[in-house]
Parts: structure tokens; C-alpha cells; sequence
């Protein structure tokens, strides 16, 4: 089982790494943590794992500070769900996030199938401005 989603420490590592490295280590990221199969759905927008991969390589060029927080996780056979706040520098700015997840989990490998996530950002010290309908 994969380390990275069968606790909330691991999950919290996972969460650290995917925004944090070179553009290059995009792809070790994904392949240690989903599925080739897997997609991402993000506020209703449906990423394919190469949509996701290329997204990271974007956000990685983008964040010069990423600190997300995991506050809940539940992990029930190859059901997840978590709710994850923190923030993140993107371009010099500092912004506040907070998402929920859920997502199914491969049983024999413990990578990600798939993942649908809602979040909600805006700047740090003030009222989500993203996300928010």
C-alpha cells in the first residue's frame, strides 16, 4: 500500500511534495502517487493524468512557498476523503486555500484512481475570491 494514502502523515507528505521541486520531478511525483489512469477534478474541471502532470510542471514554475496543512483524512478500504487548508506564494503573492478531497484508491498498489477536489482561495488575510460558486 502506498505510503502516501494510507495515513494522513503520509497524505500530508504527498500534499508537500506536489507543488514543492524541479518541473523534471513532476512525473516521479504522479508516478509515486497515482495511477497512469488516473484524472483529477478540480472545482468541476476534469484534468487526464497528462493534463494533471503538465498542470504540476506550471505550478511548480509558479510557487516559491507552498505550505498545505491536512486537518482531516479518512481512509476506508479505497475510499479517501480529506480537507487540507494552507498557503501558498504563487508570482509573489500570498494566497490562503482550503480544499476538500475525495478519492479512490488503487487497492493493490494504494495510488490514486482518481481524485475530485473543491477549493476555495484568495489572498492570505482575506475572503476566498476563487472557488467560491
Amino acid at each position: 500500500m502506498s505510503e502516501f494514502t494510507s495515513t494522513r502523515e503520509g497524505f500530508q507528505r504527498a500534499m508537500e511534495w506536489s507543488l514543492v521541486g524541479s518541473a523534471e520531478d513532476a512525473k516521479s511525483y504522479a508516478a509515486s502517487t497515482t495511477l497512469p489512469t488516473f484524472y483529477h477534478t478540480m472545482n468541476g474541471q476534469r484534468l487526464d493524468y497528462d493534463a494533471y502532470v503538465k498542470g504540476i510542471v506550471e505550478w511548480r514554475g509558479k510557487v516559491s512557498e507552498y505550505k498545505p496543512v491536512v486537518h482531516e483524512f479518512l481512509r476506508d478500504g479505497d475510499q479517501l476523503a480529506a480537507r487540507m487548508t494552507g498557503t501558498i506564494k504563487v508570482s509573489g503573492t500570498d494566497t490562503f486555500f482550503e480544499s476538500f478531497m475525495f478519492g479512490k484508491v488503487d487497492k493493490k498498489t494504494g495510488k490514486m484512481e482518481w481524485l475530485v477536489e473543491r477549493s476555495v482561495w484568495g489572498p492570505a488575510g482575506g475572503a476566498p475570491e476563487h472557488g467560491v460558486n
